[in-house]
Protein backbone atom coordinates (compact mmCIF):
# COMPACT_ATOMS: atom_id res chain seq x y z
CA UNK A 1 0.00 0.00 0.00
CA UNK A 2 1.13 3.40 -0.98
CA UNK A 3 2.27 5.97 1.65
CA UNK A 4 -0.29 8.01 -0.29
CA UNK A 5 -3.02 5.92 0.19
CA UNK A 6 -2.65 5.00 3.85
CA UNK A 7 -2.24 8.75 4.52
CA UNK A 8 -5.54 9.05 2.98
CA UNK A 9 -7.36 6.20 4.68
CA UNK A 10 -6.18 7.98 8.03
CA UNK A 11 -7.49 11.27 7.37
CA UNK A 12 -11.07 9.96 6.38
CA UNK A 13 -10.93 7.78 9.47
CA UNK A 14 -10.18 11.14 11.68
CA UNK A 15 -12.81 13.08 9.74
CA UNK A 16 -15.28 10.40 9.97
CA UNK A 17 -14.51 10.14 13.97
CA UNK A 18 -14.59 13.63 14.32
CA UNK A 19 -18.20 13.81 12.32
CA UNK A 20 -19.34 11.33 14.47
CA UNK A 21 -18.59 13.19 17.65
CA UNK A 22 -19.69 16.29 16.88
CA UNK A 23 -23.83 15.73 17.98
CA UNK A 24 -23.65 18.78 19.44
CA UNK A 25 -22.22 22.54 18.24
CA UNK A 26 -19.97 22.91 21.30
CA UNK A 27 -17.26 20.67 22.79
CA UNK A 28 -15.08 20.26 25.67
CA UNK A 29 -11.35 20.99 24.91
CA UNK A 30 -9.65 19.25 27.63
CA UNK A 31 -5.85 19.79 26.65
CA UNK A 32 -5.80 23.54 26.61
CA UNK A 33 -2.54 23.15 29.21
CA UNK A 34 -0.53 21.11 27.67
CA UNK A 35 1.70 21.40 24.92
CA UNK A 36 3.98 18.73 22.74
CA UNK A 37 7.03 19.60 20.99
CA UNK A 38 9.70 17.98 19.45
CA UNK A 39 12.94 18.04 20.78
CA UNK A 40 16.46 16.38 18.84
CA UNK A 41 17.71 15.46 22.99
CA UNK A 42 17.47 15.58 26.79
CA UNK A 43 20.29 18.05 27.07
CA UNK A 44 18.83 20.88 29.79
CA UNK A 45 19.18 23.94 27.10
CA UNK A 46 17.44 22.07 24.77
CA UNK A 47 14.45 21.44 27.65
CA UNK A 48 14.75 24.97 28.31
CA UNK A 49 13.92 25.82 25.11
CA UNK A 50 11.17 23.45 23.98
CA UNK A 51 9.58 24.44 27.60
CA UNK A 52 8.98 27.87 26.28
CA UNK A 53 7.79 26.86 23.17
CA UNK A 54 5.14 25.29 24.98
CA UNK A 55 3.96 27.92 27.06
CA UNK A 56 3.71 29.81 23.49
CA UNK A 57 1.69 27.19 22.43
CA UNK A 58 -0.82 27.12 25.66
CA UNK A 59 -0.74 30.94 25.82
CA UNK A 60 -2.11 31.41 21.90
CA UNK A 61 -4.48 28.21 22.99
CA UNK A 62 -6.27 29.58 26.35
CA UNK A 63 -6.16 32.98 25.27
CA UNK A 64 -7.35 32.38 21.61
CA UNK A 65 -5.21 34.64 20.08
CA UNK A 66 -1.36 34.96 18.80
CA UNK A 67 -0.93 38.33 19.17
CA UNK A 68 -0.46 38.25 22.86
CA UNK A 69 2.79 37.08 22.35
CA UNK A 70 4.39 40.50 21.31
CA UNK A 71 3.46 41.72 24.77
CA UNK A 72 5.72 42.56 27.10
CA UNK A 73 4.05 40.79 30.02
CA UNK A 74 3.13 37.85 28.29
CA UNK A 75 7.50 37.79 27.13
CA UNK A 76 8.42 37.94 30.91
CA UNK A 77 6.49 34.64 31.52
CA UNK A 78 7.95 33.32 28.74
CA UNK A 79 11.62 33.69 29.88
CA UNK A 80 10.73 31.85 33.40
CA UNK A 81 8.34 29.57 31.63
CA UNK A 82 9.23 26.52 34.33
CA UNK A 83 7.96 28.13 36.61
CA UNK A 84 4.41 27.30 35.38
CA UNK A 85 4.81 23.71 35.37
CA UNK A 86 3.03 21.37 36.72
CA UNK A 87 4.43 18.38 35.09
CA UNK A 88 6.52 16.78 31.97
CA UNK A 89 7.54 14.06 30.32
CA UNK A 90 9.58 12.75 27.29
CA UNK A 91 7.68 10.78 24.50
CA UNK A 92 9.24 9.05 21.56
CA UNK A 93 7.11 8.36 18.25
CA UNK A 94 8.76 6.58 15.44
CA UNK A 95 12.36 8.01 15.60
CA UNK A 96 10.91 11.61 17.05
CA UNK A 97 11.44 12.23 20.07
CA UNK A 98 9.27 14.96 22.07
CA UNK A 99 8.89 17.01 25.67
CA UNK A 100 5.35 16.68 26.68
CA UNK A 101 4.51 19.94 29.55
CA UNK A 102 1.20 20.22 31.46
CA UNK A 103 1.00 23.51 32.46
CA UNK A 104 -0.59 24.81 35.47
CA UNK A 105 -4.37 25.86 34.99
CA UNK A 106 -4.54 28.92 37.69
CA UNK A 107 -0.93 30.14 37.37
CA UNK A 108 -1.84 29.99 33.58
CA UNK A 109 -5.19 32.08 33.59
CA UNK A 110 -3.72 34.46 36.14
CA UNK A 111 -0.73 35.05 34.03
CA UNK A 112 -3.37 36.32 31.44
CA UNK A 113 -5.61 38.23 32.93
CA UNK A 114 -2.86 40.23 35.05
CA UNK A 115 -1.43 40.79 31.41
CA UNK A 116 -4.89 41.84 30.52
CA UNK A 117 -5.63 39.28 28.37
CA UNK A 118 -9.01 37.08 27.61
CA UNK A 119 -9.09 33.49 28.86
CA UNK A 120 -11.02 31.22 26.63
CA UNK A 121 -13.63 28.46 28.06
CA UNK A 122 -12.98 24.85 27.91
CA UNK A 123 -16.22 24.44 25.82
CA UNK A 124 -16.17 25.51 22.36
CA UNK A 125 -18.05 25.71 19.03
CA UNK A 126 -17.30 23.29 16.57
CA UNK A 127 -16.67 24.59 13.34
CA UNK A 128 -17.78 22.80 9.86
CA UNK A 129 -15.41 23.75 6.77
CA UNK A 130 -16.89 23.47 3.32
CA UNK A 131 -13.79 24.47 0.63
CA UNK A 132 -13.32 24.71 -2.95
CA UNK A 133 -10.16 25.10 -4.94
CA UNK A 134 -8.78 26.56 -8.17
CA UNK A 135 -5.71 24.77 -9.01
CA UNK A 136 -3.05 25.99 -10.97
CA UNK A 137 -4.67 24.97 -14.45
CA UNK A 138 -7.88 26.93 -13.26
CA UNK A 139 -9.26 23.51 -12.48
CA UNK A 140 -12.18 23.76 -9.85
CA UNK A 141 -13.69 21.08 -7.09
CA UNK A 142 -14.41 20.58 -3.78
CA UNK A 143 -11.43 20.00 -1.56
CA UNK A 144 -11.71 17.25 0.35
CA UNK A 145 -9.55 14.49 2.43
CA UNK A 146 -9.85 12.32 -0.89
CA UNK A 147 -8.09 14.95 -3.57
CA UNK A 148 -5.84 16.91 -0.75
CA UNK A 149 -5.16 14.84 2.29
CA UNK A 150 -2.43 16.44 3.16
CA UNK A 151 -4.34 20.17 3.15
CA UNK A 152 -7.33 18.69 5.16
CA UNK A 153 -4.73 16.88 7.68
CA UNK A 154 -2.88 20.20 7.91
CA UNK A 155 -6.35 21.73 9.28
CA UNK A 156 -6.96 18.94 11.65
CA UNK A 157 -3.24 19.57 12.90
CA UNK A 158 -3.62 23.03 13.31
CA UNK A 159 -7.27 23.34 14.49
CA UNK A 160 -5.52 21.39 17.60
CA UNK A 161 -3.16 23.27 17.88
CA UNK A 162 -5.00 26.37 18.63
CA UNK A 163 -7.24 25.01 21.11
CA UNK A 164 -10.01 24.09 18.48
CA UNK A 165 -12.25 21.46 16.42
CA UNK A 166 -13.35 21.31 13.01
CA UNK A 167 -15.53 18.69 11.11
CA UNK A 168 -16.09 18.32 7.52
CA UNK A 169 -19.21 17.48 5.28
CA UNK A 170 -19.35 13.54 4.37
CA UNK A 171 -20.00 14.35 0.80
CA UNK A 172 -23.14 11.64 0.77
CA UNK A 173 -25.68 12.12 -1.71
CA UNK A 174 -27.56 14.65 0.49
CA UNK A 175 -24.72 16.82 0.33
CA UNK A 176 -24.11 16.79 -2.80
CA UNK A 177 -27.85 17.33 -4.08
CA UNK A 178 -27.62 20.90 -1.97
CA UNK A 179 -24.32 22.05 -2.44
CA UNK A 180 -21.55 21.78 -5.49
CA UNK A 181 -18.39 23.66 -5.91
CA UNK A 182 -19.96 26.37 -7.74
CA UNK A 183 -22.12 26.61 -4.75
CA UNK A 184 -18.86 27.13 -2.22
CA UNK A 185 -17.18 29.47 -5.28
CA UNK A 186 -20.23 32.01 -4.94
CA UNK A 187 -20.33 31.95 -1.69
CA UNK A 188 -23.84 31.04 -1.30
CA UNK A 189 -24.26 31.35 2.16
CA UNK A 190 -28.14 29.97 2.73
CA UNK A 191 -27.60 26.89 0.48
CA UNK A 192 -24.48 25.97 2.45
CA UNK A 193 -26.37 26.98 6.02
CA UNK A 194 -29.40 24.51 5.13
CA UNK A 195 -27.03 21.72 3.63
CA UNK A 196 -25.45 22.23 7.41
CA UNK A 197 -28.19 21.79 9.62
CA UNK A 198 -27.60 18.28 9.34
CA UNK A 199 -24.77 18.43 11.46
CA UNK A 200 -26.07 20.14 13.87
CA UNK A 201 -22.89 23.17 14.06
CA UNK A 202 -24.18 26.47 14.62
CA UNK A 203 -20.73 27.70 13.43
CA UNK A 204 -19.92 27.29 9.49
CA UNK A 205 -17.20 28.54 7.53
CA UNK A 206 -16.51 28.26 3.85
CA UNK A 207 -14.11 29.73 1.47
CA UNK A 208 -12.86 29.60 -2.08
CA UNK A 209 -8.84 29.23 -2.35
CA UNK A 210 -7.17 29.81 -5.18
CA UNK A 211 -3.97 31.01 -7.10
CA UNK A 212 -2.68 34.31 -8.44
CA UNK A 213 0.48 35.72 -9.70
CA UNK A 214 0.63 39.37 -8.69
CA UNK A 215 1.02 42.05 -12.08
CA UNK A 216 5.05 41.93 -12.21
CA UNK A 217 4.85 45.87 -13.39
CA UNK A 218 4.32 46.45 -9.63
CA UNK A 219 7.51 46.33 -6.58
CA UNK A 220 6.35 42.52 -6.12
CA UNK A 221 7.61 42.09 -9.47
CA UNK A 222 7.19 37.80 -10.05
CA UNK A 223 5.73 37.47 -6.51
CA UNK A 224 2.74 34.75 -6.21
CA UNK A 225 0.69 33.40 -3.94
CA UNK A 226 -2.47 31.38 -2.59
CA UNK A 227 -5.29 33.08 -1.77
CA UNK A 228 -8.85 32.23 0.09
CA UNK A 229 -11.46 34.13 0.45
CA UNK A 230 -13.83 33.28 3.10
CA UNK A 231 -17.21 33.50 4.80
CA UNK A 232 -18.15 32.66 8.46
CA UNK A 233 -21.35 32.24 10.58
CA UNK A 234 -21.23 31.87 13.50
CA UNK A 235 -25.48 31.56 14.86
CA UNK A 236 -26.07 33.92 11.99
CA UNK A 237 -23.68 36.55 12.32
CA UNK A 238 -21.61 36.53 9.13
CA UNK A 239 -18.18 37.64 8.80
CA UNK A 240 -16.01 37.56 5.69
CA UNK A 241 -12.37 38.22 4.70
CA UNK A 242 -9.22 37.58 2.77
CA UNK A 243 -6.30 35.76 3.81
CA UNK A 244 -2.87 34.63 1.59
CA UNK A 245 0.26 32.32 1.68
CA UNK A 246 3.19 31.53 -0.09
CA UNK A 247 2.19 27.71 -0.84
CA UNK A 248 -1.53 26.13 -0.48
CA UNK A 249 -0.48 23.80 2.55
CA UNK A 250 0.29 27.04 4.29
CA UNK A 251 -2.84 29.02 3.59
CA UNK A 252 -4.47 25.78 5.74
CA UNK A 253 -2.87 27.37 9.16
CA UNK A 254 -4.15 31.18 8.59
CA UNK A 255 -7.82 29.46 7.60
CA UNK A 256 -7.74 27.88 11.15
CA UNK A 257 -6.40 31.07 12.39
CA UNK A 258 -9.45 33.20 11.38
CA UNK A 259 -11.70 30.57 12.24
CA UNK A 260 -9.62 30.47 16.02
CA UNK A 261 -9.45 34.40 16.22
CA UNK A 262 -13.14 34.87 15.09
CA UNK A 263 -14.57 32.49 17.71
CA UNK A 264 -12.14 33.74 20.50
CA UNK A 265 -13.18 37.50 20.24
CA UNK A 266 -17.07 36.47 20.89
CA UNK A 267 -16.59 33.93 23.85
CA UNK A 268 -13.11 34.48 25.33
CA UNK A 269 -13.56 36.66 28.43
CA UNK A 270 -11.22 39.54 28.40
CA UNK A 271 -9.72 40.98 31.68
CA UNK A 272 -11.46 44.47 31.03
CA UNK A 273 -15.03 42.81 30.77
CA UNK A 274 -14.58 40.96 33.88
CA UNK A 275 -13.49 44.09 35.31
CA UNK A 276 -15.93 46.86 33.65
CA UNK A 277 -19.07 44.55 33.01
CA UNK A 278 -19.53 42.31 35.86
CA UNK A 279 -22.72 41.91 36.91
CA UNK A 280 -25.09 39.71 39.66
CA UNK A 281 -27.99 38.08 37.77
CA UNK A 282 -30.84 35.97 37.81
CA UNK A 283 -32.26 33.06 35.71
CA UNK A 284 -35.40 30.86 35.83
CA UNK A 285 -34.49 27.08 34.75
CA UNK A 286 -37.27 25.13 34.21
CA UNK A 287 -37.72 21.18 34.36
CA UNK A 288 -35.76 20.66 37.42
CA UNK A 289 -37.88 17.84 39.21
CA UNK A 290 -35.94 16.15 40.82
CA UNK A 291 -32.36 16.43 43.34
CA UNK A 292 -30.00 15.12 40.43
CA UNK A 293 -30.87 17.45 37.57
CA UNK A 294 -30.81 20.33 40.57
CA UNK A 295 -27.47 18.79 41.14
CA UNK A 296 -26.81 18.65 37.43
CA UNK A 297 -27.86 22.15 36.62
CA UNK A 298 -25.25 23.63 39.35
CA UNK A 299 -22.27 21.94 38.29
CA UNK A 300 -23.13 22.99 34.40
CA UNK A 301 -23.48 26.42 35.78
CA UNK A 302 -20.34 26.65 37.84
CA UNK A 303 -18.29 24.71 35.17
CA UNK A 304 -18.80 27.46 33.05
CA UNK A 305 -15.97 30.20 32.75
CA UNK A 306 -18.42 33.10 32.90
CA UNK A 307 -20.10 31.72 35.90
CA UNK A 308 -17.89 33.01 39.36
CA UNK A 309 -20.71 31.33 41.09
CA UNK A 310 -23.96 29.81 40.52
CA UNK A 311 -26.67 29.96 43.91
CA UNK A 312 -30.25 28.60 43.72
CA UNK A 313 -32.08 30.72 45.67
CA UNK A 314 -35.72 29.52 45.13
CA UNK A 315 -37.79 26.80 43.57
CA UNK A 316 -40.99 26.73 42.44
CA UNK A 317 -42.85 23.27 41.29
CA UNK A 318 -40.19 22.62 37.82
CA UNK A 319 -38.58 26.37 37.85
CA UNK A 320 -35.47 27.00 39.65
CA UNK A 321 -34.39 30.43 40.07
CA UNK A 322 -30.34 30.86 40.58
CA UNK A 323 -28.43 34.02 41.46
CA UNK A 324 -25.27 34.14 39.18
CA UNK A 325 -22.07 36.02 39.48
CA UNK A 326 -20.69 36.53 36.73
CA UNK A 327 -17.42 37.43 35.48
CA UNK A 328 -18.36 39.59 32.56
CA UNK A 329 -21.68 40.62 31.27
CA UNK A 330 -25.42 38.87 30.73
CA UNK A 331 -24.34 39.05 26.81
CA UNK A 332 -21.17 36.55 27.76
CA UNK A 333 -23.56 34.50 29.48
CA UNK A 334 -26.35 33.85 26.69
CA UNK A 335 -23.33 33.41 23.91
CA UNK A 336 -22.07 30.79 26.52
CA UNK A 337 -25.57 29.11 26.66
CA UNK A 338 -26.33 29.36 22.91
CA UNK A 339 -22.73 27.38 22.08
CA UNK A 340 -24.89 24.00 22.27
CA UNK A 341 -28.73 22.98 23.96
CA UNK A 342 -28.15 21.90 27.48
CA UNK A 343 -29.82 25.54 28.40
CA UNK A 344 -32.15 26.87 25.62
CA UNK A 345 -34.66 30.20 26.04
CA UNK A 346 -38.42 29.78 26.83
CA UNK A 347 -38.69 32.29 24.36
CA UNK A 348 -37.74 32.38 20.35
CA UNK A 349 -37.63 36.26 20.76
CA UNK A 350 -33.72 37.34 21.78
CA UNK A 351 -35.27 40.74 22.75
CA UNK A 352 -37.34 38.75 25.30
CA UNK A 353 -34.63 36.44 25.83
CA UNK A 354 -31.98 39.03 27.34
CA UNK A 355 -34.88 40.72 29.47
CA UNK A 356 -36.81 37.47 30.97
CA UNK A 357 -34.02 34.81 30.92
CA UNK A 358 -36.10 31.93 31.46
CA UNK A 359 -34.65 28.95 30.15
CA UNK A 360 -35.38 25.49 29.49
CA UNK A 361 -33.16 22.30 30.79
CA UNK A 362 -33.16 19.84 28.15
CA UNK A 363 -29.71 17.26 29.66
Amino acid sequence: MSSVIFLRQIVMCTLLSMLFFASASAVVIEDLYDAKVPVTDQAEATQNKAIKQALKQVFVKVSGSQTLLNDEKIVKHLSRASTLIRSYSYERKLNQLFLVVNFDQEKIQNALRTAGFAVWDKRRPDTLLWLAIEDKQQDKYILNADNQPMFVQRLIEQAQIRGIRVGFPLWDLNDMQLVDVYTIWGGFAQQIASASERYDHKTLLSARIYFESIDPSNDNSGKQQWLADWTMSDNGQVTNGQVSGPQSDLLADEIINVVAQQLSDKYAISQQNRLLNAVTTKIVINNVNAISRYAAVLKFLNGLSVVSKATLISQQGEKATFELELLGNTDDLLNTFRLDNIITPVSSSLEQEQTNLEFKWAN
